[in-house]
Formats: structure tokens, C-alpha cells, sequence
């Protein structure tokens, strides 16, 4: 008996171990296609949809801000909050589709003619400072996305590569991204679905790693976009292991 016993107790703490060093994938998801202030966009809300399906299919964590939810003081506090349960074995992902500016987000609330109501680089990279997860990583479907912005001195610049996050968005400072003609995505969002599901894994190893999804997204972006003809290249920057992984392929 007292060894059916020691052997319940043994299994039991395996278990307890396993649970304690599983790991996680937290998940904020942000699309706003009708805003407050400014012009309003057709498939980003949809784009949330394609994306969280593919995360859904791995377990991850999803918790989601559209339209009149995501404004600006509540993406800060949901993505803290969200955030906060990671731990060193875990991958926090952000995923925004909306207007971008230079050297940011446009939230709900974004006021025409200011960076009022924007979410910037500076405060995300706050945001992921405080965050314990071991990969952490950015995912964006806007225009004028893909850079710090002008105005950024070098010493913020210095402290955005210091910090371990992957920023992987739609195009470059001063262009604008598509969305697909007939829907249901833009052209970024589609393409980096896409390679989520398995297409980016070149070498068939069942992971897709950072440099394969931005190879994989970048390169039809790119040929896609100049068929019309318009110049979108995605863009992918931060201090971040090329062959970190950022899905496994199911």
C-alpha cells in the first residue's frame, strides 16, 4: 500500500512539474477598421479573425480588442495584463491591424491631426521590458509601419535594439499596405497567415523560425504588390535570434 502510495505522489509531482514548465502562448490582438477620428479601413477586424485562427490552432492564449475596444488606455492595460502571466518558457505575441504612423500604432481613439491616441514603438517596447517571456514579438498589418520615425534620437533607437523583441510589419516608414482586392485580408496579413500554416517552413524542420516567416511574407509581398504596380516590403527589426522560433508547424 505505502508503495501505490509513493508511486501516486511520484506521478503526481511529474505532473505538477510538467504543468509548471509547460509552456504558452499569450496572445493581444488588436484590428480597427472603423475609428473614431480619422478614415476608416475595410478588412482589418477580419484580419484578426485569420490570425487568431491560426494561433487557436496552437493552444495559444487569445485575448482580442476591435473597433471601439481598442483605445488607446485600454490596449496599454490589456497587453500589461496579458503579458504579466508569461513567464521565461512562454511567447507573447501582438498582433495590430489599423492605421500605423511614423513610429507607431493608430489606436481607436488616434486624433487626425496628432500622435494623440497613437501607440508608439517607445511605449511598447515599455511594455515588453516588463514582461518575462523568453520569445516576444510583434506582428503588424499598417501602413507607415515599418520604422522608428525620423524623430527618434539615437539613444531610443539604442534602446529598442536592447531590448529582445521582434517587430515584423507590413512595410516600410514610407510606404502603405494593401489589402487584397476582394478581401477577406490585407495582403500582409494573408501572406503571413499563410506561412504560420506551414508554408514558411523551407527546410521542413516543423518549426518556422524568424527568418523564415519574413523571407516567406516579404518576398510575395513584394511580387505581389508590384504586379499593380506598388512598392510594399515588409520589414523586420529588434534584438532577436534569426532562428528563434515563432510557430511550431502543426
Amino acid at each position: 500500500m505505502n508503495s501505490l502510495k509513493g508511486i501516486a505522489l511520484l506521478l503526481l509531482s511529474l505532473i505538477s512539474a510538467i504543468e509548471i514548465n509547460a509552456q504558452h502562448t499569450y496572445v493581444v490582438s488588436v484590428g480597427i477598421a472603423d475609428y473614431q477620428n480619422i478614415n476608416d479601413l475595410t478588412f482589418t477586424e477580419a484580419d484578426v479573425v485569420t490570425f487568431n485562427h491560426i494561433m487557436a490552432q496552437h493552444d495559444a492564449v487569445i485575448t482580442t480588442l476591435t473597433g471601439a475596444q481598442a483605445t488607446h488606455s485600454n490596449i496599454i492595460k490589456t497587453v500589461r495584463s496579458v503579458f504579466a502571466k508569461a513567464t521565461p518558457s512562454d511567447a507573447v505575441i501582438f498582433f495590430f491591424s489599423g492605421h500605423g504612423y511614423e513610429g507607431g500604432f493608430c489606436c481607436y481613439d488616434m486624433q487626425a491631426n496628432s500622435h494623440l491616441g497613437g501607440m508608439s514603438y517607445q511605449e511598447m517596447q515599455i511594455l515588453f521590458r516588463n514582461c518575462r517571456a523568453g520569445r516576444k514579438m510583434v506582428f503588424a498589418d499598417a501602413c507607415f509601419s515599418g520604422g522608428l520615425g525620423k524623430q527618434r534620437t539615437q539613444l531610443q533607437v539604442q534602446a529598442v535594439a536592447n531590448n529582445e523583441v521582434m517587430f515584423f510589419l507590413s512595410s516600410r516608414l514610407d510606404e502603405t499596405s494593401l489589402e487584397l482586392p476582394q478581401g477577406p485580408n490585407g495582403l500582409y496579413t494573408y501572406f503571413l497567415a499563410k506561412g504560420l500554416g506551414g508554408a514558411a517552413d523551407i527546410n521542413n524542420d516543423r518549426v518556422i523560425s524568424a527568418n523564415e516567416i519574413y523571407n516567406f511574407v516579404s518576398i510575395n509581398v513584394s511580387s505581389w504588390a508590384n504586379q499593380i504596380p506598388h512598392n510594399q516590403h515588409p520589414t523586420i527589426w529588434g534584438n532577436f535570434n534569426q532562428s528563434m522560433s515563432v510557430l511550431d508547424v502543426k
